[in-house]
Order: C-alpha cells, then structure tokens, then sequence
C-alpha cells in the first residue's frame, strides 16, 4: 500500500489563507453587531416590499415608531392602529439581539370598539405579517379603547 503524506499545495495554502481571512474578519466585525444588525433594518425598511424578514414581536423602538398611524388587524376581525410609542425606564438585561431599550407600543381599537385586556392576540400589520403580542387594557376610563404592549 502506498503511504500518502500531506503537502503545502497552493490549493491548501489558499483554503488555509481563506479560512484566516474569514476569522479575522468575524474577530474585526464582533464589536459592531448591533451597528450592522442596525443598518440592514434600516435598509430593509426602506424597501418597498413586504417587510415580513423583520419581526415587530423582535423589532427595537425606532422600529416601532416608525410604524405610527398604521393599522394592525387583530385576529377576530378587530383592528387596531398604532397611537403612539414612548420609551421606560427599566434597566437590566434584555433578550439578546433585539432592542436596546424598553418601550410601551400605545393602540387605539378603532370604531370605538374595546377588547380584553392581559391576553395574547395575533395581530398582522400590511408589511410586517402577522405575529403575537400580549396586550393590556389601559386602565383609564376616559380611553377605553386603548390597549398597551410593554417590550423590554
């Protein structure tokens, strides 16, 4: 049987350098995650297309306010439209790859309508596709059409 012994080929030296390149490049690009993560939501956004590649159940607070006025369907027929976005103050962790800060997603049921509060609904948005949110009701008798989701 003949005895095969590896050898510095060109092709090896290149698959050895493409493998460096391809590390030192992750290594290089670690700090700027969310920087990059950043920038190709807004680039997504800026497309005409259907946005269903991003998840509003995921999406940071510039996202959702970038959303304002827009209508949300909710499963059952009721829709709903985004009223207003307002940051929290909540420290602590958040879960990893998603937004930056906490924010409280204000709704207004339309046509006067109201829904339970504390539970999760399906909503779809026109661009975004559908998705769970929990909501709650607000608690003020004045609104008593309006619904929260708190995202941290």
């Amino acid at each position: 049987m003949k005895e095969t012994r590896g050898t510095l080929s060109r092709r090896n030296m290149l698959i050895a350098g493409g493998g460096a390149c391809a590390a030192l490049g992750a290594v290089i690009a670690a700090p700027y995650q969310a920087t990059i993560r950043s920038r190709a939501r807004e680039l997504v956004r800026a497309q005409p297309v259907r946005r269903t590649t991003i998840s509003l159940a995921r999406a940071g607070y510039d996202e959702w306010s970038g959303q304002l006025g827009t209508t949300f369907a909710v499963g059952g027929g009721q829709g709903m439209t985004l009223a207003g976005v307002r940051t929290l103050q909540s420290s602590g962790t958040r879960p990893t790859g998603t937004r930056d800060r906490a924010f409280v997603a204000v709704f207004d049921v339309q046509g006067g309508g109201t829904m339970a509060g504390d539970l999760i609904y399906t909503v779809s948005h026109a661009d975004y596709g559908a998705f769970q949110i929990f909501l709650s009701a607000a608690g003020d008798a004045r609104t008593p059409g309006r619904m929260l989701a708190v995202f941290n």
